[in-house]
């Protein structure tokens, strides 16, 4: 049957664009990473459960064929643009029976290059934003059992306040149990979460934090779909917040000064402006924004210090944060002989200064220190 051999020969090439090796040997993590790669693509869900149907990981009684919202999740996956194209194209490449097959030794995941130098580290806690982003908006559809549903943001990036509308349909679905998490906590109500009505179409919700978050729609406490919003800000935020409560609100955000050219609150300042300096306390500088920055080749370079006198506790971190559209990188340097605290996490190399040896990612507290990141694709 034509379609079975079609939806074969897309497995096949989807195979081939991943390069993790022969889907006969893929586990239950290969199918999870897989379905939300789809998903952040095209904003078709596809569950793992599903994709393990598809590759032959669940026997089934014939052969599969899915229905049409996950053909076409899969085809545009491989940027076709719908399953009828894909399948002229089928009918143009057919020379002898294509069996799903890639070579075994390639590498599970693609490897990047990534080389960091530094002379130092500074500020009470830094955070800085990079995000390479398409904002875009389609019918989500798909879970297990193939019940349909939809759930569509129109518009997935704007400046703070910046209000969101969520429109759905999930009247196909069985469970009552269905929640919208909007992804921020509140510090007095806390948690955004939002039973939806299945009589209802629309909600809204607004963010005035900048920052990149991750809209999740909930079946039953399992993940059916999700959006990724990027809330801007026109320049750098900058918020107070004490140890072990990270409580960024309008009333912890700190009016944007620059004493001779950099981003900087003395103890006094915020003294004055009443924020409790006598305990263990952070700022947090963000700037979130389309950079229309290739997140695969790029070079940044900052300059920061961090020391007693600009306030702070023993033992004085930086930490750099950089967003992009699908994953992060998060840089945790300490100051000399506190190592254990440094940290490291860049694609999929995450490391702890407990377990590795991180001291040379220290820095002098008493200067300025210069931080370079080259990020290069191979």
């Amino acid at each position: 049957m034509k379609v079975h051999k079609d939806i074969q020969y897309c497995l096949q090439e989807i195979e081939e664009k991943l390069n993790w090796g022969d889907s006969t040997q893929w586990v239950e993590s290969d199918f999870v990473n897989l379905s939300k790669l789809i998903s952040n693509k095209t904003e078709i869900l596809i569950s793992p459960h599903t994709l393990k149907r598809l590759y032959g990981k669940i026997k089934y009684k014939q052969h599969y064929d899915p229905q049409k919202a996950t053909k076409e999740a899969l085809v545009k996956f491989l940027d076709y643009n719908d399953w009828n194209a894909f399948s002229k194209h089928c009918e143009d490449s057919y020379v002898e029976e294509v069996k799903p097959a890639v070579d075994q030794k390639a590498p599970i995941w693609k490897r990047k290059v990534i080389k960091i130098g530094f002379y130092l580290l500074g500020v009470v806690a830094f955070v800085f934003l990079i995000i390479q982003w398409t904002g875009t908006s389609k019918t989500s559809q798909a879970n297990d059992n193939d019940s349909t549903f939809s759930f569509i943001i129109s518009d997935s990036v704007g400046t703070v306040p910046y209000t969101i509308s969520a429109k759905y349909d999930i009247k196909n679905l069985l469970s009552d149990s269905i929640y919208l998490d909007l992804g921020f906590i509140h510090p007095v109500t806390g948690p955004d979460i939002k039973k939806l009505d299945k009589q209802r179409s629309l909600y809204n919700f607004t963010y005035q934090i900048p920052g990149y978050y991750k809209i999740k729609l909930n079946n039953q406490g399992q993940e059916i779909a999700t959006k990724n919003i990027l809330a801007t800000s026109e320049d750098w935020n900058s918020y107070f917040y004490s140890e072990g409560i990270q409580h960024l609100w309008l009333d912890t955000q700190i009016k944007t000064s620059r004493e001779n050219g950099a981003l900087y609150y003395s103890p006094k300042t915020l003294s004055h402006l009443k924020f409790n300096t006598k305990s263990v306390y952070y700022i947090d500088h963000r700037l979130f924004k389309d950079f229309g920055i290739d997140g695969d080749n790029f070079e940044m370079n900052l300059r920061f210090k961090n020391s007693n006198e600009t306030g702070g506790t023993t033992c004085y971190d930086f930490v750099l944060t950089l967003f992009g559209k699908n994953d992060y990188a998060h840089f945790k340097l300490m100051e000399t002989r506190c190592s254990s605290y440094s940290g490291i996490k860049v694609g999929q190399l995450d490391l702890n200064g407990v377990d590795e040896d991180l001291s040379n990612f220290t820095f002098d507290p008493n200067r300025w220190n210069n931080l370079y990141v080259i990020v290069k694709r191979t």
